[in-house]
């Protein structure tokens, strides 16, 4: 049950924008263009419930936007217009106002459905057809421990901070019940001794700190979780001795592994604190991902990330034309603008627009040349 398209109108940057989702969407763009926009958008959904009304809530679990006044377009405050839309495979809903009287009706920090489709369907796509994973870019770094989670959106959910990642990843080794049930899963690590996911989301970890390993435990009278990390040397010590890029990439890796076909995983800045090779090989268990019939949804400023996504492209035998998709988002004469770049089967993009991970290459000829060149 995949999301095949959001639908945005004066919804914060976007006066009006569809994105077609491929299995693999990637978000990019400067700083505060929207990048961010469409995945809020899917978070406020997701976090709504709908057990009780129809009702889409900007405040939540997930996401904490404001009020209705915050995230109608600025630039277009006085259009009485404000339409959240998402489409499934077989449903298309939709949630605001598109009147004056509805305008005028609309709660402070809600959004009424506005087409006919009933909740109870709605009720049904959430409970009974895929789980999500959504992490944001605010994750926790290295810390002793962790609360055990009190309630949780399933059995497997790591948290918007990843924060139940540890206990997570301790009931993974107890049970052991997470395998690759698919012998086609290009995500099982080409290092991995067992089926038993938990393997390779430590051989994962490994591309991005080789040598060290993981021992994640919980005390449940104490409710607490906490991971040991043992380095090449042998002598276990702390998550806080080890780097902020391990901790913030163990919940990332987690993530991607443990989503079965169906799921939808939706990650922001994966690649922080990650030097560039551990980027890049995330970008490739992000495509791996996607071939594993996951729906992925990344914001990412990185380039490496990137070329990550685009190698594991050109080296997949599985990969279609319509498999993955970059969202360029812009700002340009006062609008938000996106240029979509499909990724071609051997990696390629159709074009490079100006400002699109051209950095690198402006610096390197400002070396050369000795003049700055922006």
């Amino acid at each position: 049950m995949n999301i095949k398209k959001i639908n945005l109108t004066n919804f914060k940057a976007y006066q009006s924008q569809t994105f077609e989702l491929s299995k693999l969407s990637v978000f990019c763009g400067s700083n505060s263009v929207g990048k961010s926009t469409a995945i809020q958008a899917l978070c406020i959904f997701f976090q709504s419930k709908f057990n009780d009304s129809d009702t889409l809530k900007i405040n939540g679990d997930l996401v904490t936007i404001g009020e209705i006044s915050d995230v109608h377009n600025h630039s277009n405050r006085n259009d009485d217009q404000l339409i959240i839309g998402i489409d499934f495979n077989q449903i298309s809903l939709q949630w605001g106002y598109t009147t004056p009287k509805q305008r005028d009706e609309a709660s402070l920090n809600e959004l009424r459905l506005i087409n006919t489709r009933s909740p109870s369907i709605t009720n049904f796509l959430l409970n009974n057809n895929f789980k999500i994973q959504y992490l944001s870019a605010d994750r926790f770094g290295p810390k002793d421990n962790f609360p055990l989670s009190q309630h949780a959106f399933h059995s497997n959910w790591l948290g918007t901070k990843g924060e139940f990642t540890i206990e997570v990843l301790q009931r993974l080794i107890e049970v052991k019940t997470e395998r690759f049930n698919d012998v086609n899963d290009q995500r099982k690590h080409p290092a991995a001794r067992s089926i038993d996911k938990f393997v390779s989301i430590e051989a994962w970890m490994q591309e991005i700190a080789p040598g060290y390993t993981i021992t994640p435990q919980t005390i449940g009278k104490a409710n607490v979780a906490f991971n040991t990390i043992t380095p090449p040397n042998g002598m276990q010590t702390r998550s806080i001795n080890v780097g902020y890029g391990y901790s913030y990439t163990l919940s990332v890796v987690t993530a991607l592994i443990l989503a079965s076909a169906g799921d939808i995983v939706i990650i922001e800045s994966p690649e922080a604190h990650l030097h560039p090779r551990g980027q890049s090989y995330l970008g490739r268990l992000i495509l791996l991902t996607a071939l594993a019939n996951v729906q992925v949804i990344i914001e990412t400023h990185s380039d490496h990330v990137l070329n990550g996504i685009r190698l594991a492209t050109r080296l997949s035998d599985n990969h279609t034309d319509d498999l993955a998709k970059v969202f360029f988002v812009k700002n340009e004469n006062s609008q938000t603008n996106v240029d979509i770049l499909p990724i071609g089967a051997k990696g390629d993009l159709p074009s490079w627009p100006a400002g699109f991970f051209d950095q690198q290459a402006l610096d390197i000829r400002s070396i050369i040349s000795g003049v700055s060149i922006s």
